[in-house]
């Protein structure tokens, strides 16, 4: 918007009405311009967690207050088809007491030493208190009866000179630090308050270290489980390390999670990660441009997108189509897991036909009330569109990908196996900030994609960095 001098008493003075006139109307064009910049201010709806992709903790103060359950309005109880968690009594406890009546009875008669039966039992958990055991390794020597040669025994692997810490304290200190985030010096605090030792922090980091090359192999091997899938989850997000930006670059399934980080977030990282380019299943994302460059695979939009970005529209533009066409990918959800649950392999093709004739509907409804702007004469470059016309562009354009677990049943109807691993990093980063050095963020994604991994697969990972340590 063109800015006008104020011209000074004097130059008023000099001026004809003819340039008066003019400037009085550049001052009201000028007025007009910056009165409906004020109105698109005022009506912008601002983002949140609840209408967009930005995350809970971006909310701040204003996030608001959870909705309470009306009554009546969820059943009370587990969920159906939940097996629940009671805790079962064990036929072989490794303690017995026996709780025997002492005194006498009101009658006079001593109860001391009475044959007695088995009443009610109960069964308590407990840990044992927390305790070190220092292990003596004494390497013998034997002298060969025929030539006098001289054998020595052979120490274990990582049983050092003088003294050392054993696979099982490396392995929970490395667990706590980069499977539960605590800070390095409180890993060393709880150590120390537990067991009486006190590793230092370096050691804790060289131990991580050693861990994240040890299980090297099994890295790489959550990769190719992930190339050879049918369906993998994608996503990235920011990290720093040194202090400059980079990005976390996730791939997951139900049985794996494979984490790498790269300076770049489109393609070059991608293809440094060495999933995608050599993937031929189904890719579910979110709208990142640079996913389209591997055309290997097909392709699937996460819709938890689509409901968030709807709901702004919704907020926006006071539209019904947004409303609409969230309540359609809700059904065509619901349709899916009903039929499902029904035992079936398929939702009916008139069921099918109905969800998208719907759909295409509102759709052009929504690009009738927002239309696409075409391009001014004589301007070069792309026309900026109203956000909710990108939005309709997309649906449109990518109705297959959108609508894709209608007909598929393998693809889910959300990205959210992905989304849900990129969030324990962040957990990890609002701990420490960010990494000092590139090599302890790769060590990061070697250890937390194990972990990850483990975690679906219903292996300890506790137990998994004991064996990387040769435990």
């Amino acid at each position: 918007m063109p800015e006008l001098k104020r011209p000074s008493q004097t130059e008023l003075d000099a001026m004809s009405h003819t340039e008066k006139d003019a400037l009085i109307l550049a001052l009201f064009d000028l007025l007009e311009g910056h009165e409906q910049r004020l109105k698109e201010l005022e009506g912008k709806v601002e983002k949140t967690s609840r209408n967009s992709s930005k995350p809970p903790s971006s909310d701040g103060l204003k996030k608001g207050p959870a909705q309470p359950r009306r009554k009546g309005e969820k059943p009370v109880g587990g969920v159906a088809g939940h097996s629940g968690a009671t805790r079962e009594m064990t036929d072989y406890p490794d303690c017995i007491e026996e709780l025997r009546p002492h005194g006498r009875c009101a009658c006079g008669a001593c109860l001391e030493g009475l044959e007695a039966r088995l009443g009610e039992r109960r069964q308590q958990i407990e840990i044992p208190p927390p305790k070190v055991i220092v292990t003596e390794f004494r390497r013998l020597w034997v002298e060969c009866p025929q030539c006098g040669r001289e054998h020595g025994g052979e120490f274990p692997a990582g049983v050092t000179p003088n003294v050392s810490f054993g696979p099982r304290l490396k392995a929970y200190a490395v667990g706590l630090v980069q499977g539960h985030f605590v800070a390095l010096e409180r890993t060393c605090e709880i150590i120390t308050d537990q067991y009486g030792v006190h590793p230092s922090g370096g050691a804790v980091q060289k131990w991580v270290a050693q861990a994240a090359e040890a299980l090297a192999p099994e890295y790489a091997a959550s990769r190719q489980s992930l190339i050879e899938a049918e369906v993998a989850h994608f996503d990235e997000s920011g990290m720093r390390i040194n202090g400059q930006l980079h990005w976390l670059h996730v791939a997951a399934t139900g049985t794996a999670v494979y984490y790498t980080v790269h300076a770049k977030r489109g393609q070059e990282a991608m293809d440094a990660a060495g999933v995608l380019p050599d993937f031929r299943g189904h890719a579910v994302h979110d709208h990142w441009k640079p996913y389209r460059a591997y055309t290997e695979c097909s392709h699937s939009l996460c819709n938890a997108h689509h409901l968030r970005e709807l709901r702004y529209c919704e907020e926006l533009t006071g539209h019904f189509w947004p409303i609409a066409v969230r309540r359609l990918l809700v059904e065509g959800k619901k349709a899916v897991d009903e039929a499902r649950a029904a035992g079936k392999t398929a939702l009916e093709p008139d069921q099918i036909e109905s969800l998208l004739a719907r759909y295409d509907e509102q759709v052009r409804n929504g690009l009738a009330a927002c239309p696409v702007r075409p391009p001014e004469p004589g301007r070069k470059g792309r026309v900026k569109q109203h956000e909710a016309t990108n939005l309709l562009l997309r649906l449109r354009d990518y109705k297959g990908e959108v609508w894709r677990f209608l007909t598929d049943w393998r693809v889910p109807f959300d990205n959210n196996l992905a989304e849900r691993a990129v969030r324990p990093a962040k957990v990890k980063l609002k701990v420490i900030g960010g990494f000092r050095a590139l090599g302890g963020s790769k060590a990061f994604c070697i250890l937390r994609s194990i972990w990850e991994t483990n975690k679906l697969n219903a292996t300890n990972p506790f137990e998994t960095l004991r064996l990387a340590f040769g435990g």
